[in-house]
């Protein structure tokens, strides 16, 4: 069985998530939650205005990534409150499961909008 690239870094994100020890600070977990969505957010809206129609989705997608670096840093920040001898790690998973996710969204427009 092969792997998808997106399902790999999934795991992986989901793997640092798990083992944080940030995660038994219930405040701490919330604030991580709360910092996802709102990078999520700009992740979406990012590549709505940016995409146009005809560029490949990875590239919209590590564009809509760069214009929410600020979010991805204070998630990035908030993950690493607690480990922060992993904060290399964490820094590239985020930075990684940034791309992945605005490229679904990116795929996800462009199937709504029929291209």
């Amino acid at each position: 069985m092969r792997l998808r690239l997106p399902t790999v870094l999934t795991f992986a994100v989901l793997g640092l998530t798990a083992c944080a020890p940030a995660y038994e600070d219930g405040h701490l977990s919330r604030s991580i939650n709360q910092q996802r969505v709102v990078r999520d957010t700009c992740l979406s809206t990012e590549a709505s205005s940016l995409d146009d129609g005809r560029s490949a989705p990875e590239v919209v997608a590590r564009a809509a990534s760069a214009a929410c670096t600020a979010q991805n840093d204070k998630l990035i920040q908030l993950m690493s409150t607690m480990d922060q001898g992993g904060e290399a790690q964490i820094t590239e998973a985020v930075r990684k499961d940034s791309v992945v996710k605005a490229t679904s969204y990116v795929l996800a427009i462009r199937a709504r909008n029929g291209k």
